[in-house]
């Protein structure tokens, strides 16, 4: 399985499941040539519960060692 790219285009949303190659069938064979990628990896935006679970975990993580 292979994975959406999250876009930035505010007129389309990710869910950021999975495409499952078996059920998906592109319309057309790409034969272009790619000549750069750019991928932006941000942070994920955590919540204030977020953070204090993970702060938790990694003190139990530590503790654990």
């Amino acid at each position: 399985m292979t994975r959406r790219a999250q876009t930035r285009n505010p007129t389309r949303t990710d869910t950021a499941t999975p495409v499952d190659d078996r059920d998906y069938q592109v319309p057309f064979k790409f034969t272009g040539k790619l000549n750069k990628i750019t991928l932006t990896i941000d942070r994920p935006k955590l919540t204030p519960e977020d953070e204090k679970r993970l702060m938790h975990a990694q003190r139990n993580n530590k503790v654990s060692e």
